[in-house]
């Protein structure tokens, strides 16, 4: 849909895709692949297959945490390894960031 020659994203859509994403987080904590423990997210870093794919994770788990324990879109949200607990990436000030990539 074009509106004032801006593309405008059909809400239908965004909503598939906020589903897609609880129920992709949900399986994960079902299968004890991911843990949310307030504002800090145990996961393994293996699922992370490349630095994109691991920002996109963070953004996606932050906006799970926005929905379901009612974040503020301003929280931040620190990614530690699952077995470690060393910090691999984290949500700050409306921006990604993860340090397992060059």
């Amino acid at each position: 849909m074009i509106y004032a020659k801006k593309k405008v994203q059909h809400t239908a859509h965004l909503a598939a895709q906020t589903a897609k994403i609880i129920a992709n987080v949900k399986e994960l904590q079902e299968k004890n692949l991911l843990r949310i423990e307030e504002n800090e997210v145990h996961v393994y870093p293996e699922i992370w297959k490349d630095k994109a794919t691991a920002l996109n994770w963070i953004k996606c788990l932050h906006l799970y945490c926005m929905l379901k324990l009612r974040f503020k879109e301003s929280d931040s949200l620190l990614f530690k390894n699952y077995t470690t607990g060393e910090q691999i990436g984290a949500y700050k000030n409306k921006k990604a960031s993860v340090s397992i990539f060059p």
